[in-house]
């Protein structure tokens, strides 16, 4: 009698091999590494062959023949399985669905969170699963199929190609602002362009430690040879504010869709910062090999309109 091989398992199979490890793994899927440990070790009790091979003195988890062998069938079973789901919630809104969402931490916080609060309510049936990383976890997961759509902030005009997915550009012109307490010694002027290496005597404070961002960062801040400020990565937006907040000499650099509320309060002022930060790109991906959700293009859309009123998002 053929063991019953389940969802789980080959859920786990899967994101042990597009994370290559049991922590990052449990951590994709939300679960503990024991979880994940077992559900492998089940999945090839049941086939009867192991699916990685173990190398002595490192972690790295290599697929077997078997493993090999497995990976395009636990691809499609899971793919068939979404399609229904996705094939039932097209013809009614009561039906169960999920939707897998990976972003970064500013677009998921103030872009996407004010959208879905609109699309829970019209399919409640529907889970919006966001999952919040760095832009090249993004771009990954789409790629490998993980996720239904991916929000990613690109450097402006740099796009990185994408393979099995689309994009969609809601805008290609976001500004980053400098920005301080207004009784900052750099804000006491508002009308004078302040020059960029006068931002040295200054703590610098950004939200990435890695990724497209904060290497844009360091390429706005450096390339001119000049002096520039010390760079204390914080970890998430809120922080940011929070440091810049604490600190009458620091500034802070976010995107400016992450400010408004706190430049129209008056509680933090932009710096006229010459020359000024790069303008960046707010970019849309998802996936050609997962079926999509109806609600995947409404959200797509419903993002264009609030961020770009009375414009039409650029699909490619």
């Amino acid at each position: 009698m053929q063991s019953t091989i389940e969802i789980r398992q080959l859920k786990a199979f899967l994101a042990l091999v597009a994370q290559g490890s049991v922590t990052a793994a449990a951590q994709t899927l939300g679960f503990a590494q024991s979880t994940i440990s077992e559900a492998l070790s089940s999945l090839e009790r049941a086939l009867g062959t192991p699916l990685f091979l173990r190398r002595r003195g490192s972690h790295e988890l290599v697929l077997t023949e078997a493993g090999q062998a497995l990976l395009p069938h636990a691809h499609a079973v899971l793919a068939q399985i979404a399609d229904a789901h996705v094939a039932v919630a097209a013809v009614t809104t009561g039906a169960r669905a999920r939707v897998a969402i990976a972003s970064n931490e500013s677009l998921s916080t103030y872009i996407l969170a004010p959208q879905l609060h609109r699309l829970r309510r019209q399919w409640p049936n529907t889970t919006f699963e966001v999952t919040v990383m760095l832009c090249a976890g993004v771009r990954s997961g789409v790629e490998s199929g993980e996720y239904d759509l991916g929000m990613i902030l690109e450097p402006g005009g740099n796009a990185l190609p994408i393979r099995d997915g689309a994009r969609t550009i809601i805008s290609s012109d976001v500004p980053l602002v400098m920005f301080a307490q207004p009784a900052h010694p750099l804000a006491r002027s508002p009308r004078t362009p302040v020059p960029r290496d006068a931002l040295a005597e200054y703590p610098l404070y950004i939200s990435d430690a890695a990724g497209d961002f904060h290497l844009l960062v360091r390429h706005y801040l450096e390339h001119d040879g000049l002096p520039g400020p010390r760079i204390h990565p914080t970890g998430s937006v809120e922080s940011v504010k929070r440091s810049v907040l604490g600190d009458e000499h620091a500034i802070g650099l976010l995107p400016a869709y992450a400010l408004a509320d706190e430049l129209r309060d008056r509680r933090m002022v932009s710096l006229r910062v010459q020359p000024g930060p790069p303008r960046m790109s707010l970019e849309v991906l998802t996936s050609r090999t997962r079926s999509e959700h109806p609600a995947t293009r409404q959200l797509i859309l419903a993002m264009a309109a609030a961020y770009l009123p009375g414009k039409r998002a650029a699909i490619g």
